[in-house]
């Protein structure tokens, strides 16, 4: 009942609009018998609350409203232009249809691994024919340079090794600005070369001779011994376990 209600006095305002003008003058309306005489037929004028420039006047007709529209066009007050125009058309929603709203993205920011501090650093960007010596000196801290083959036709790359992993981790960490060498900026990695553990040799050290050649050979028959005779143990709990089940069947068919 409501919504009906609401619908009607909807329409009503449609129809109002439609026979509606939005007129605005070029300087603050006074009285609104500056606006009455710009217009012609029966009409009201509905003047804002507060001293404005632009008004609404209300005509009984859609045809009064053309006829005045046209008039009313061309006139001007100071040389100065009088806007007018008809208001937009209002559009009813519907009670039924459901609007989605959209879902808003949810944006991740891409976590960022912690750089790996290493106290040999991996250098790049050197121009080839530059020598050790003078990455050394571009370098403040570096203790040891190696040299890498070529990657290019002009650059190569460059282990560098530093004093400490704090100097290392200054560099890295981009708190000191990377060196330009011969006019071109020094690219600073930590190194992730996998290192191979060297195997540590044995504690003890074996040394065979007459006795030991004795001892091993009774050692390995003591273990042959001890494997036989467990066979022997596990052949004989089978069997006694397929005796058991066979009086076990014999039984339950008498």
């Amino acid at each position: 009942m409501h919504y009906r209600r609401k619908l009607c006095s909807l329409r009503r305002l449609e129809k109002r609009k439609e026979r509606t003008l939005h007129v605005r003058f070029p300087h603050t309306i006074k009285d609104w018998k500056d606006v009455e005489n710009l217009f012609s037929g029966s009409f009201f004028v509905k003047l804002p609350r507060q001293a404005s420039r632009s008004c609404y006047v209300v005509f009984s007709s859609m045809e009064e409203k053309i006829m005045n529209q046209k008039l009313v066009k061309n006139k001007t007050i100071n040389d100065k232009r009088i806007l007018v125009q008809s208001l937009y058309s209002t559009v009813v929603a519907d009670k039924n249809k459901v609007i989605k709203k959209p879902k808003k993205k949810v944006f991740m920011p891409k976590i960022r691994p912690e750089i790996k501090v290493t106290q040999t650093i991996f250098a790049a960007n050197i121009e080839i024919g530059t020598k050790a010596d003078e990455i050394k000196g571009a370098i403040p801290g570096c203790v040891s340079v190696t040299l890498l083959k070529p990657y290019n036709n002009k650059f190569r790359s460059a282990i560098v090794k530093m004093e400490n992993i704090q100097i290392a981790a200054e560099y890295l960490k981009k708190r000191c600005k990377w060196p330009i060498l011969r006019g071109h900026k020094i690219s600073l990695k930590p190194d992730t070369r996998t290192k191979h553990k060297r195997k540590s040799p044995a504690d003890t050290l074996k040394i065979y001779n007459d006795a030991t050649e004795e001892s091993v050979k009774e050692e390995f028959e003591s273990r042959e011994k001890h494997k036989s005779s467990d066979r022997e143990q596990r052949t004989e709990n089978v069997q006694r376990t397929y005796r058991e089940r066979c009086t076990e069947d014999d039984d339950e068919d008498n």
